[in-house]
């Protein structure tokens, strides 16, 4: 949307994932690090803090905390980079609901002004809810697993979507449209369910000692009961990582499944430059009697030869 060619589109999409591996990267390196510093003594094992989110500030100000203003410095670039993110995709979101929403169920023209306007207005009831999902969020665990969470269920069934696009001819849109709410609705029962039962399965964490902490000499140990199996709990206890796989899973299965129950597209009414054919990605070394089977009836040869002809006169 903000860049004028597809080679511009590309280029941006590399430069984001530089920054993004190197920002991985770094996570992983500081990991590492505090976690070789708290080796012997875990500030969370030893109730130093009450969320495993905390031990990065906490490592910053015991670390740094002899050198004036560094703490606070540290402090306000947390800030900063989180405000930023937030009202970018706040601008965003009121952007895309004004172009796709608001000007379709008006069908007329907008002054610049009066668009103006009607964005801040969406970027501050945007604001609001992002308020709101804050304490929701809260409640959802660590902040990895929250967000993982989130992205698995979101990001997931969109996936799927262009998945189901890409190199499934025959599936139409009543097919994508109900794989997709399939794909939200069951892992959002998932998440919903092992937030409400507390049936989550942990991610297992390194081992930590706190062989050198000064912890207080009497400790209350309490003994957890056994709990009955049952296949509801079961599924509530899949990991958050899952999450995500499960989503593409069944918008897939589903989106198949309603596509050839209602209708499928016919393959010499699908533009062969718009599917990925799943032969030449994944089974080039087959038959060619194997791999015409798997293109569903889409013409890619003639596309090809079309393609080459096309380049070479030009």
């Amino acid at each position: 949307m903000c860049v004028r060619t597809t080679r511009g589109a590309a280029q941006a999409l590399f430069i984001n994932a530089v920054g993004s591996a190197f920002i991985i990267l770094s996570s992983c390196l500081i990991g590492i690090i505090i976690y070789a510093y708290y080796a012997d003594c875990d500030p969370y094992t030893a109730k130093f803090i009450s969320a495993i989110d905390q031990i990065f500030p906490y490592f910053v100000m015991e670390v740094f905390s002899n050198i004036p203003g560094l703490p606070g410095v540290f402090l306000a670039c947390i800030f900063s980079g989180s405000l930023s993110t937030i009202s970018s995709g706040l601008n965003s979101l009121a952007a895309v609901i004004i172009e796709d929403v608001y000007k379709g169920l008006m069908r007329g023209q907008l002054s610049d002004e009066r668009q103006g306007f009607i964005s801040k207005i969406f970027s501050i009831i945007l604001g609001a809810v992002v308020m709101l999902l804050t304490y929701v969020v809260s409640h959802l665990g660590p902040i990895l697993n929250a967000s993982t969470s989130l992205f698995g269920v979101l990001q997931g069934p969109i996936m799927g979507v262009f998945f189901l696009g890409f190199f499934f001819p025959r599936a139409n849109h009543r097919g994508c449209l109900v794989g997709f709410v399939s794909g939200v609705a069951l892992p959002l029962w998932m998440l919903v369910g092992s937030q409400i039962t507390k049936n989550q399965r942990k991610s297992e964490r390194l081992p930590l000692f706190t062989t050198n902490c000064a912890l207080p000499i009497n400790e209350t140990i309490t003994f957890s009961s056994p709990v009955r199996s049952d296949p509801l709990l079961d599924l509530y206890s899949v990991s958050y990582l899952w999450y995500s796989p499960i989503a593409v899973s069944t918008v897939l299965l589903v989106g198949l499944i309603v596509s050839y129950l209602t209708r499928p597209l016919k393959p010499h009414a699908v533009d062969p430059k718009l599917i990925i054919p799943i032969d030449d990605v994944f089974c080039c070394y087959l038959p060619k009697s194997v791999r015409h089977w798997l293109r569903c009836g889409v013409d890619h040869e003639n596309y090809l030869n079309e393609r080459v002809c096309t380049e070479f006169i030009e």
